[in-house]
């Protein structure tokens, strides 16, 4: 019985050792956010203090775009939005479009632009102060 007891002992030691030794996993860098990737060509200029321009040149992602919604805080906390296209649209912007908005804009400029995608999904595209 003690032989026995023995035998089993070593076959359920022996059966926890025979699993294949781990395979290493290749570390693969962190992909860039595919913000940065597929918006990269939206961008806000200042070209005087009463102006603040956003620029649309296209890109990878532009067919899915059907609006561009910019908000901007100035330094004194006032706020203002504009859009280009509209999410009741069924159709993508137009590429190499501007669009300004206008205002006091002497100090710093918080301006974001946000994309809105046909299939109702959004993003920020843009986040930057000038």
């Amino acid at each position: 019985m003690v032989l026995l007891i023995a035998a089993l002992a070593i076959l359920a030691l022996a059966a926890g050792c025979t699993q294949p030794a781990a395979v290493p996993v290749a570390e693969t860098p962190a992909p860039t956010s595919a913000t940065e990737e597929l918006f990269k060509e939206v961008t806000a200029s200042q070209p005087d203090t009463t102006r603040i321009v956003i620029t649309y040149e296209g890109g990878p992602n532009m067919e899915r775009i059907i609006e561009l919604e910019t908000t901007i805080t100035d330094s004194t906390g006032k706020s203002q939005t504009k859009s280009a296209g509209s999410r009741l649209a069924t159709t993508p912007i137009p590429i190499k479009g501007t669009y300004t908005l206008t205002g006091d804009f002497s100090g710093s400029d918080h301006v974001v632009v946000i994309a809105h995608m046909i299939d109702g999904s959004r993003s920020t595209v843009l986040d930057t102060t000038i």
